[in-house]
């Protein structure tokens, strides 16, 4: 279990075929078998030192995230599992992501707040509900405006000085978990109405 909040960036040093090494940015000791999240997806720590960690990503893996796309000194947003002595700061989240989707359009204002736009699969339509929360590689945001082929949330300067999505560009693809309990009631609505 995770608490949604990001404890650091962290590059990727290495690609071997389903390895991936990461820098190793936490300074407590890691442990074998240990779950990471990097931008949501959470992946078993194989080996490590000091300096690095590597994970085992499984087909499953590429084919539901983001991993696909990733090079090495791309970014990925870290967060280790909870333990029963850590102060819980926000909400839990289950770290399954539901699907990947596409930066359609980013928008810079003058507040220095940004809007990411990113285009719907319109299977997950009734997923995305204005105002509730939509997590995007692992940050959890607010939607901001629901479109018919696209949804916006809105970053603050601090979420762009901690997480890794001011690196965004157009067509960069992110993980995407939808708010649970809303994902509940659609789940709920859908087996009453049948």
């Amino acid at each position: 279990m995770f608490s949604w909040i990001i404890e650091s960036q962290a590059k990727i040093l290495d690609i071997k075929a389903w390895e991936i090494t990461i820098e190793n940015t936490f300074t407590e000791t890691l442990e074998i078998w240990q779950s990471i999240a990097h931008d949501w997806a959470c992946m078993t720590i194989t080996e490590f030192d000091s300096k690095k960690y590597s994970f085992f990503a499984m087909e499953e893996s590429f084919k539901k995230t983001n991993f696909w796309e990733k090079k090495i000194w791309d970014i990925f947003n870290v967060e280790r599992s909870l333990s029963f002595w850590w102060k819980i700061d926000w909400h839990f989240v289950t770290w399954h992501i539901d699907t990947n989707w596409v930066v359609d359009k980013l928008d810079n204002k003058l507040d220095w707040s940004l809007i990411i736009y990113i285009k719907f699969n319109k299977q997950f339509q009734n997923n995305v509900i204005e105002k509730w929360s939509i997590s995007i590689n692992w940050v959890s945001l607010t939607v901001v405006e629901n479109g018919e082929d696209y949804f916006s949330v809105s970053l603050i300067p601090l979420t762009q000085d901690i997480t890794n999505l001011w690196k965004l560009k157009v067509w960069d693809r992110v993980n995407l978990e939808f708010d649970m309990m809303w994902k509940y009631i659609v789940n709920y609505m859908n087996k009453i109405n049948k």
